[in-house]
Order: structure tokens, then sequence, then C-alpha cells
């Protein structure tokens, strides 16, 4: 049986909460001196959340001025905890290396430390971070980030699509000939996700036989099958590939859902995993992950890729970036397969080992267990449609 994923609940820290301390947050998110007079917390996230932070809470409430003035506030709380002996979801187990190496893909404070450098300085004038409100450290290995409550906007149409890979193409073309130092960034972040817990989703793939499952039978053709193996099989060689295109700094999760239109500015949230990336392999995230999330339907795949591609290459030439447009597709088209295309077969076969997770899934999503299964089974393909050839890959 797939392992089951371990969270953290926090319940009771926040019904603990220093009334002090909220009142302090309170007054700097509301510029004012406030007590708070009533208050409740709700988590934030879905199925697809990262278990890897402590959780992410939208606290709303009331608070009364000096002069008795009754006023509404909102903030979020994200607590940030080191997920050593963390099992996430495909069954990987995150050891000390991953937890407190601070250019590795799970190192537990980054957000905080990003919240705290001079990095939100460094962004263009209309790309920014949530406001930083304070970091409460708890014990050596957690600690609270603090920040402001961005309010709902309305969905999003193409031109907003087509404008947040400008201004993310414009950030990352300047940061090639200005990068930044920063000693927590992360590196090779890709790689050692694939080394670390996309080798368990394959061991467990393997072990399982899943390749031979009645389940990805009636999904996929056999050739389909055969290019995910392939898939796994030429890793290496995809991340040989990336490592060779051009260096810029990522914030590497920049879809749709840590993507928040404020005004005239953008604000991205969620920057655990901030570091080098090639050019253009933040567009893996951008289109990926937001038709993994549902924030686009599948059936309009190839317009969010057109926008984004639109978008990011403007925004590169804004810059003055006179490199090849086909360096940009090449980081794409090798981080994007390797990124989404396992865990979305690992997420189907988990259905028929947990059936308490495809029942969560239902309820979740609203939507009976053979539709999920039929639009996971899409993205995958999706995902492999757009691999490198080998040849491509290997040649460069």
């Amino acid at each position: 049986m797939m392992p089951e994923i371990v969270t953290h609940n926090a319940a009771q820290a926040l019904a603990e909460l220093d009334e002090a301390q909220l009142n302090e947050m309170v007054r700097r998110v509301m510029g004012t001196p406030v007590t708070v007079t009533a208050w409740q917390a709700q988590l934030l996230g879905g199925l697809d959340s990262s278990p890897i932070p402590g959780g992410v809470y939208k606290l709303t409430g009331t608070a009364v001025t000096p002069t008795h003035n009754s006023l509404d506030w909102c903030l979020v709380i994200k607590i940030l905890r080191s997920p050593e002996g963390l099992t996430l979801p495909d069954g990987t187990t995150l050891t000390k290396e991953m937890a407190e190496t601070p250019n590795n893909f799970g190192y537990w404070p980054r957000e905080a430390l990003v919240a705290q450098s001079s990095l939100p300085d460094e962004l263009p004038t209309d790309l920014r971070l949530p406001r930083f409100l304070g970091v409460t450290s708890v014990s050596e290995q957690e600690c609270w980030l603090w920040q402001e409550c961005l309010p709902e906007e309305p969905a999003w149409q193409w031109a907003d699509y087509r404008e947040a890979a400008f201004r993310l193409g414009r950030w990352q073309g300047t940061a090639v000939s200005h990068p930044q130092n920063h000693p927590w960034l992360s590196q090779e972040w890709l790689a050692k996700w694939v080394h670390g817990p996309l080798t368990v989703i394959f061991g467990l793939v393997d072990g399982m036989d899943g390749y031979n499952h009645p389940l990805l039978a009636a999904h996929f053709a056999p050739e389909e099958l055969a290019a995910l193996r392939q898939l796994w099989a030429d890793r290496q060689a995809i991340l040989d590939r990336l490592a060779q295109l051009p260096q810029t700094i990522c914030h590497l999760d920049a879809h749709r859902g840590n993507l928040s239109w404020q005004g005239d500015d953008l604000a991205l949230i969620d920057w655990a995993f901030v570091g080098e990336g090639a050019l253009g392999e933040e567009l893996a995230a951008f289109v990926g992950a937001t038709l993994l999330l549902d924030y686009v339907p599948l059936a309009e795949a190839e317009p969010l890729e057109q926008v984004a591609f639109e978008g990011y290459l403007a925004g590169l030439r804004a810059t003055g970036w006179s490199g090849d447009e086909a360096s940009i597709w090449a980081a794409y088209r090798c981080a994007m397969p390797l990124r989404y295309a396992p865990v979305s077969l690992a997420s189907m076969l988990r259905t028929v080992m947990q059936p308490e997770f495809a029942a969560d899934w239902e309820r979740k999503t609203g939507q009976p267990l053979a539709e999920i299964l039929a639009h996971r089974a899409g993205l995958v393909r999706f995902y492999l449609s757009r691999l490198p050839e080998i040849q491509e890959v290997v040649q460069g």
C-alpha cells in the first residue's frame, strides 16, 4: 500500500496564539493601533497542496481602534517547519539533508529568508511579494511567516496570463546579467527533485508492476506507457540539457494559484522553491501546474501555452535579450514532462491503493472518480506530447 500523507495539525497552536502578538500583527496590516475582539482561522490549500509546510492559514476577524471604531481585518500565517522525517504522498521520507541544506529543494526556512532579504527590492517595480508582516520563531525547526491577505480577484482572461508571463520574462531576462547572490537560493531544483521524490515514485510504480496495472491500461495506449518509461530512462540526459541552457533566477512555482493581480502589480506567492533555473524553465509551472490544478481547462492547454510564450519572450526582449528562442522552448519541453507526468501518473495509481484518497478527491472536486482519472490521463498525454526527441536532448 502506498504511504499516507503525514500532515501537521496546527489548530492547537493557533488556538493558543499570543494575544499581544496577534494585536501587533493586525496593527501592522491595518496601519493603526487596534485591539482584536474576535477572530477565526481557515486552512487554505487543496488536495494537491504540498505537505511540507505546517499549513497556510487565513485569519479573519474584527478589532476596535482607541476611538472605538470597529474594523474587519485579514492576514495569512504560513507555518514553515522542517520536513525531516516527513512522508510525501509519493512515499518519499525527507531526510535531514533535504530539509536543512540551503540549496536543496526542501530547505524549510527559505521562504522566511526570502521575505527578510533584499530579493523583494531586486524585483521589477510591478512585481512583488505579499506584504511581509513578520516572522515568529517557534523552535529551531519551525517558524511562522505572517503576510498580508491578498483580496480575491476576478477570473483571468488571456491578456492577464500574457502580461503575467511578460513580467516573469522581463524579471528573468534582467537576472541573467544581474544574478542574485543569496546563499539560500535552490540549485538544480528539478535534478534534486528527480533524484529524490521522483525516484521513489518510479520505484513504487515498478514495485507494484504499475505499468501493467489495469487502471493504466484502460487510460493509456501501450506506446504512451512506453513513452513514460522512456522519459524516466532519459532523465539524466534531460537534466544535463537543462543545465547547459542559459541560467537565471526562477520562482519555480509560478502557476496561476501563486500569481495574483493586485491593481497594476503582480504578486507572486509561495517562494519556497526560488533559485537557479534555466531561462524558460519557469514556463513549466506556468503552463503545467496551471493545468494540473484546474485553473485552465485541459481543452485550452494550447492557447495557454501560446500566450505564455508570447508574453515571456516579449518580456525577455524588453530587457535587450537577443538569445535563441529555441532555447526557451527546450527548457520548457525538458522540464514540464519530467516534473508533472510522473506525479500525475502516481496520483492515478494512488486512487487504487488508497480508496480514501479517491473519495477525498471526489469530494473536493465534486466529480466522479472516472472523470477525474480521465482528466488526469489527458494531462499526462499533454505533458508527454511536449517531450523533446532524445536526439534533440543529447545533441543540444
